[in-house]
């Protein structure tokens, strides 16, 4: 914000307009890291990758992958291929007059997930199924996902906790 709030003086004094509002969306394991009730619930792995979809200008995602990058994170470029359900929603988390950043809702990240990286989250969803219940298993079904195979026996859980 404040990057982007210097950029906007400098095109000022230019006599220039200044940036417009960028709208950041983040999908996958960085959404679910954002949503502070889900960590409080479920064990989640660190990533340092962010997937993320900038709508902004150019000039903007390259600033805001300079700042990933400062703390150790790096922007997907392959981010907008994630698929998301149809019925996905959004919370906002971060709202200045300059940015808007979005955090695609964690049920929908888990859908997302369970259909296209089911091998990857096998645990994860069987957690999450313990959460969501019948609201992540309907839409895991709807989707063409298998609701069985995220049925995990004992021993599993007990390796997840070592």
């Amino acid at each position: 914000d404040a990057v982007i709030e210097k950029e906007n003086d400098r095109l000022r004094r230019e006599g220039l307009l200044g940036l417009p509002l960028v709208d950041i969306r983040l999908y996958g394991q960085m959404s679910l890291l954002s949503d502070e009730k889900l960590k409080a619930k479920i064990q989640l792995f660190a990533t340092y990758d962010v997937d993320a979809d900038v709508k902004g200008e150019y000039w903007i995602k390259t600033k805001f992958e300079e700042l990933l990058k400062k703390h150790g994170f790096e922007l997907d470029p392959m981010s907008h291929e994630i698929w998301t359900p149809p019925e996905s929603t959004f919370s906002d988390f971060f709202i200045t007059g300059r940015i808007i950043c979005r955090r695609l809702d964690s049920l929908y990240v888990l859908v997302s997930k369970a259909i296209k990286a089911k091998e990857k989250n096998r645990i994860l969803i069987a957690q999450a199924l313990q959460i969501y219940g019948n609201e992540l298993a309907s839409l895991i079904k709807k989707h063409g996902g298998k609701i069985d195979y995220f049925k995990v026996e004992k021993k599993e859980w007990q390796s997840l906790k070592t």
